[in-house]
């Protein structure tokens, strides 16, 4: 196969399902399901190759918590590396040259500050450690996937890209937002600023909640989406097990109209199989998904986004954090970092979130003091800058302003 870029140029990918399924299926439960990879790996493999069997051309590796900060509560942060690793050749071995290897990594269960304890460099060294250790086991792209914040997906990103592989960014939503409070407007724009090549919800509720979420990131960037619905909410029974409502046959329809809407690739999530996937496989993937972006550029925070000619028109400027509080009615916010230390930067940043919601705009020449702006900023900024700061704008997804 092609590189996952090149293979969504050719057509729409059809990932996998779900791999707690089929475990939990098996009688097979574990609070670290990672730990199957290295226990029972023929097992692993079994379901990676029923996938492929069914049509699918992506499997997704079984390392979604396998983060060292996921891992430490059942002191198996240093087996982060070893069981990413054992995922990514327990997926390659089933895949052989027949279908691509998403290196999966998941969300890590804490906050980063200003919400929670850990800083964006916390952050970044655990992902980074699952991120490097499945590039060097041969993965073919990695797959952010069922974050719920967009500040740690965008550091996950960040550290990902140290490997140079591709990198997928995928959301999950409920009642249009992420758990922290981000529309997929804001997360498809961060993230493709923060270098992903494709953004994407999965899980959330069922299938019939992925197209408003699907045409909102489409609105805002060119980039390629991915869909992968639940089958459905799970009903528990009395023995804990899960039941989900969507049969392969009711989640036909629906997925053909989440294809018709423009995604890019799909497959599923919790409840789906690959009874599912082998029916999904059934729909025509043949032509790749166009673009509906118009070509706006746009900021945002976490939490806003704006047209940046809208941000430019009618901006607030303040070198002081407290007039933030005060701000209503103005699109963006002017963040004035001249006379401002490097080593200030990031602290400045965690206080700017917490006064407003406002897109930031930088005015800002020295190019150590905006690398800190920039990579600390969970969102996409406007610079005022001279031209020596252009490759530091580039390198975070900034638009600068001469």
């Amino acid at each position: 196969m092609h590189s996952f870029s090149e293979e969504l140029k050719n057509g729409r990918l059809l990932l996998d399902g779900s791999m707690g399924a089929l475990l939990s299926s098996m009688g097979k439960k574990s609070d670290h399901p990672e730990l199957f990879n290295i226990t029972e790996p023929e097992v692993i493999r079994g379901i990676h190759e029923s996938y492929i069997k069914a049509g699918a051309n992506v499997v997704i590796t079984d390392s979604l918590g396998a983060t060292p900060l996921r891992l430490r509560r059942s002191d198996l942060k240093d087996r982060a590396a070893e069981l990413t690793e054992a995922a990514v050749k327990n997926a390659r071995a089933a895949a052989g040259d027949r279908a691509l290897v998403a290196l999966d990594i998941g969300p890590s269960g804490e906050f980063m500050q200003p919400s929670g304890q850990y800083t964006l460099k916390e952050m970044m060294d655990s992902f980074s450690v699952c991120a490097e250790a499945g590039a060097k086991a041969g993965a073919d792209f990695i797959l952010l996937e069922t974050m719920t914040d967009v500040s740690e997906c965008r550091a996950a990103c960040l550290a990902a890209r140290k490997t140079n592989l591709p990198i997928a960014a995928s959301f999950t939503f409920e009642n249009g937002r992420t758990l922290t409070g981000s529309s997929p407007e804001c997360a498809a724009l961060t993230l493709a600023a923060a270098g992903a090549c494709a953004v994407g919800v999965n899980c959330s509720t069922g299938p019939e909640q992925m197209l408003a979420p699907l045409a909102a990131m489409r609105k805002v960037t060119p980039l390629p989406v991915i869909v992968q619905p639940n089958a459905g909410l799970p009903e528990i029974d009395d023995d804990g097990n899960a039941h989900y409502r969507f049969t392969p046959e009711d989640m036909l329809p629906h997925m053909k109209a989440i294809l018709d809407a423009g995604a890019a690739a799909i497959g599923g999530c919790c409840g789906t199989t690959p009874a599912h996937i082998a029916l999904f496989s059934s729909l025509d993937l043949s032509s790749p998904a166009e673009p509906a972006w118009d070509g706006t550029k746009y900021i945002c925070s976490a939490r806003a986004y704006v047209s940046l000619d809208e941000a430019l028109e009618n901006a607030a400027e303040t070198d002081d954090i407290e007039d933030l509080y005060d701000l209503e009615d103005e699109a963006a916010a002017i963040l004035n970092l001249t006379g401002t230390d490097a080593d200030e930067v990031a602290d400045l940043l965690i206080e700017a979130q917490m006064a407003t919601n406002l897109p930031l705009i930088f005015r800002c020449s020295d190019e150590s003091v905006l690398e800190e702006a920039l990579i600390n900023y969970p969102g996409v900024a406007a610079v005022y800058a001279p031209e020596a700061c252009a490759k530091v704008c580039d390198k975070y997804g900034a638009y600068r302003i001469g």
